[in-house]
C-alpha cells in the first residue's frame, strides 16, 4: 500500500491541531504565578490562603495564594465581599493591591479584602447552611436487632439504638435514644432486661469556644421499679479540640433530677452536671461518639447518678451502616433490692440519615 501525503495535507492537520488547541484555552481558567508558570484548567476554590486548581493532566492542587500573580476564569466566581458578592472574571495583582475585573469593569482592593472565592454554587450551599431550615441540615443512623431462641430455650430479644445531630456554624443539636428488651417464655415466664434511655441537648456559640447549652436526660427501668427519671438543666462549655477530624466538648452547669418509682415516693433535687462529649472520625467511613456526665447531688454529699453513651458507626454503602450502641446508668441510691447500674448493648444492621 502507498502512503502520500502532500504538504497541503500536513498544513491543514497542524492547523486544526492549533485551531482546536486555542478553544480549549478559551474555555479554560488560567493561574499566572509569580515565578512565571503558567496553569491552564478549573479553579475550584479560594480559601485559608489556598487556591485550589484542577487542570486536566493531574489531581486538584493547592496554590499558595500569595504567589499568585494573576487569575483568570471563564465562569465568574464569587467574591464576598463587605458591601455584598462579587462576581469576579478575573484578579491582577498589583503594586498597589488586587485588580478585580467584575461585569461593572475593574476595581482595586486590598489583598486582605479577597480571601475567598467560591462558585456560585458552592456560594448557594455556604448561604443556606447559615441558616438552614430546621428540617434540614440533620444526619444520624438507627439500628434495630432482634435475637430468638427456641427448643430447650423459648427466648426473644429486642435491642434499638438512634443518633442524630444537626449543626450549623452557630449551634448544634444532638438526639440519642437506646432500648434493650428481653422475655424468657420457658418453663416460668419472666422478663430479664426491659430499659430504655434517651436525651437531648442544644448548644449555641457564645463565642469560637465557648457555648451555652440545655439538656435533658430520660431513662426507665422496669427491673428496678423505675418509672421515668428525668434530668434537666443547662450551663456552659469549651470547644476544647475543635477540628474536621475530631471534636471534644467540657461542659459544667446545674441540672433538677426527677425521679418517678413505683410504688415508692418520688425524689427531686438539685445536682451538678459535669460532662465531655467526644466525636472521632476514623477515616472516611466511621465515626465514633462518647459523652458521659456525672450528677453530683447537692442535697446529699457523697451521692450521685452517672450517664454513659456511645456510638461507633461504619457506613456499608450509602444507605445501609453496621452501628454499634452502649448505654450506662448508674445511681449510687438505688431502691432497696435493686441494683444501682443498668448497661444496653446493641449491635447491628442499620440506616443512615441524612437531610
Amino acid at each position: 500500500m502507498h502512503l502520500h501525503f502532500s504538504f497541503r495535507t500536513f498544513a491543514t492537520c497542524i492547523l486544526t491541531l492549533l485551531i482546536f488547541l486555542c478553544i480549549s484555552n478559551l474555555y479554560a481558567d488560567t493561574v499566572v504565578l509569580k515565578n512565571g508558570d503558567r496553569l491552564t484548567g478549573t479553579a475550584l476554590k479560594l480559601e485559608a490562603g489556598k487556591l485550589t486548581f484542577k487542570t486536566a493532566y493531574a489531581d486538584p492542587i493547592a496554590l499558595a495564594w500569595d504567589q499568585v500573580a494573576s487569575l483568570t476564569v471563564t465562569q465568574a466566581l464569587v467574591l464576598p465581599w463587605k458591601k455584598g458578592n462579587l462576581s469576579v472574571t478575573s484578579i491582577e495583582r498589583a503594586e498597589n493591591g488586587l485588580t478585580v475585573t467584575t461585569s461593572s469593569g475593574p476595581s482595586t482592593l486590598d489583598p486582605t479584602e479577597v480571601t475567598v472565592l467560591r462558585s456560585p454554587a458552592d456560594q448557594a450551599v455556604y448561604e443556606a447552611s447559615l441558616n438552614p431550615s430546621w428540617g434540614h441540615a440533620w444526619t444520624g443512623a438507627v439500628n434495630v436487632s432482634l435475637a430468638l431462641a427456641r427448643g430447650n430455650s423459648d427466648t426473644a430479644t429486642f435491642g434499638a439504638g438512634f443518633v442524630a445531630a444537626r449543626q450549623t456554624r452557630n449551634d448544634k443539636t444532638s438526639l440519642y435514644a437506646d432500648t434493650l428488651y428481653s422475655k424468657n417464655a420457658h418453663a416460668v415466664p419472666s422478663t430479664s432486661a426491659n430499659t430504655t434511655a434517651g436525651g437531648l441537648r442544644y448548644d449555641h456559640n457564645l463565642k469560637p469556644r465557648i457555648f451555652a447549652f440545655g439538656t435533658g436526660d430520660f431513662s426507665t427501668n422496669a427491673l428496678q421499679n423505675l418509672d421515668l427519671r428525668s434530668i434537666l438543666g443547662g450551663g456552659l462549655g469549651w470547644h476544647a479540640i475543635k477540628s474536621p477530624q475530631q471534636s471534644l466538648d467540657i461542659l459544667a452547669g446545674l441540672v433538677w433530677t426527677h425521679e418517678k418509682y413505683s410504688p415508692t415516693p418520688t425524689n427531686s433535687f438539685a445536682a451538678l452536671d459535669l460532662g465531655e462529649q467526644y466525636t472521632r472520625k476514623l477515616g472516611t467511613r466511621s465515626l465514633f461518639t462518647e459523652q458521659a456526665f456525672l450528677y453530683p447531688d447537692l442535697s446529699q454529699t457523697g451521692q450521685f447518678q452517672l450517664s454513659v453513651d456511645s456510638t461507633f458507626s461504619t457506613k456499608l454503602g450509602k444507605i445501609f451502616n453496621w452501628q454499634t450502641t452502649f448505654s450506662d446508668r448508674y445511681t449510687s441510691f438505688p431502691p432497696t433490692g435493686t441494683l444501682g447500674n443498668d448497661v444496653i448493648l446493641t449491635t447491628g444492621l442499620g440506616l443512615t440519615l441524612a437531610r
